[in-house]
């Protein structure tokens, strides 16, 4: 008996809990919150800082929205293009109560999918942008492999409940990571409050002016909550989003992002229970401050250079590395003395400016730490027009030799002639 009860408790854990490749920066055994499923990364480098069953499978709840928001703005070029609502919506939860007639820009279902959490402005966004929401789920999941997220499966792009639909703590951060790369969402999931005016295009015109304020209590509460022993503001003014999730399977979830001191972290904080999903986030997030720091070890800037190109019309390849790069070190900790990099240019022309034309490789004494794409700054066109630098290379070589040729045979003939006209001479 004791041997069948041990063999269902590994196959019950087997089916909830994911492999990957999540390994803690370091000992985080001092952090104490309820949260079951939770994740600290830094945001640069995506190291992560703490977890606690961070590869176990949770459900998303409307924390799926913000891959919602990213691969829209991904996908469709013009976030100011009018989208009509073509018929009459009817989802459960938070929404925008969309009309048949309604016509909102891209960007304004953007805002009312992560500032108010609307589920039906999701579902509108999904149909947008790849037809129907059946092709939509198909590219969040491919998306979302594709950063490393191998532990998630999307079928629906609100986060309303689904079997079907789960997550990590984990993968939830890498993609609150990913989406926080872009400045749009940036700027929407720090924005507190939106308003839409009346719309003169709806049918039955029974909305006046909407205005939604942000589910994320982190950037606009007044209310108090118990911290280290004081009570003090839910809001917290060095968070600048995420993105909030609730269902009663899910509990309450918060994906948050806070910069201090020039250092970003992503908290994941999943299966919790009223503010104190709060609590938690803030804990974690207050810990990650207060135990790490980054530092720059490759700035854009200092590595911004120039190469002169024979036979090209712009004359030099002006080229950059494609980020700063930085390392996360514990509070108290050295950088290292013993970096040093590496430039190894590979590219053949033409090159357009934004192309990848070759690598910096930073190393740690001998131990290669990172390559970092060099990035085109400019142009570069080969004068002989559609021919390769590599073809037009090869082209100048064997003209070379052909010109070399010719004179050696040249100097001969000449040699040749001489002799045989002082034999006649003779």
């Amino acid at each position: 008996m004791k041997k069948f009860l041990s063999f269902l408790l590994i196959f019950l854990l087997s089916i909830t809990t994911f492999s990957s490749p999540l390994s803690v920066f370091a000992d985080s055994k001092d952090v104490s919150i309820s949260s079951p499923n939770s994740v600290v990364l830094d945001y640069d480098t995506g190291k992560v800082l703490y977890e606690k069953n961070g590869n176990k499978k949770v459900y998303p709840a409307s924390t799926t929205k913000i891959w919602t928001a990213y691969l829209v703005i991904k996908n469709v070029k013009n976030l100011d293009a009018p989208v009509e609502i073509d018929k009459d919506l009817y989802v459960d939860g938070s929404s925008m109560y969309l009309e048949k007639g309604e016509i909102f820009t891209v960007r304004e279902l953007l805002q009312g999918l992560l500032i108010h959490s609307s589920n039906d402005a999701a579902e509108v966004l999904a149909e947008y942008t790849s037809g129907s929401i059946a092709n939509f789920v198909k590219l969040m999941n491919k998306e979302a492999k594709s950063i490393g997220a191998n532990n998630t499966h999307f079928n629906n792009p609100h986060g309303l409940p689904d079997k079907n639909h789960y997550t990590t703590a984990y993968d939830m951060a890498l993609i609150a990571r990913e989406s926080m790369h872009n400045k749009i969402i940036r700027e929407i999931v720090s924005t507190k409050s939106i308003t839409f005016e009346k719309s003169d295009t709806a049918k039955s015109r029974c909305f006046t002016t909407r205005t939604f304020f942000n589910t994320n209590k982190f950037l606009t509460s007044t209310e108090k909550i118990e911290y280290k022993g004081k009570l003090v503001d839910i809001k917290y003014d060095i968070v600048d989003g995420i993105k909030t999730g609730y269902t009663d399977d899910a509990g309450r979830c918060l994906l948050s992002s806070a910069v201090k001191n020039g250092m970003r972290v992503i908290t994941a904080v999943f299966k919790d229970y009223g503010t104190q999903v709060y609590i938690d986030s803030r804990t974690l997030i207050d810990y990650a401050f207060d135990t790490y720091r980054t530092e720059t070890v490759i700035k854009k800037t200092d590595y911004t250079k120039s190469k002169r190109v024979l036979f090209t019309k712009e004359k030099e390849l002006l080229y950059e590395p494609e980020y700063n790069y930085k390392v996360v070190l514990e509070r108290g900790e050295s950088l290292s003395d013993n970096y040093h990099t590496e430039v190894n240019l590979d590219y053949n022309l033409p090159v357009k400016k934004g192309d990848t034309v070759g690598t910096l490789d930073v190393y740690d004494g001998k131990k290669l730490e990172k390559s970092i794409n060099l990035i085109a700054k400019n142009d570069l066109t080969s004068i002989f027009g559609f021919i390769s630098e590599n073809t037009t290379q090869k082209y100048l070589i064997r003209l070379a030799l052909a010109l070399i040729t010719l004179f050696i045979l040249f100097i001969i003939s000449k040699i040749f002639k001489k002799t045989k006209n002082k034999k006649r001479r003779r």
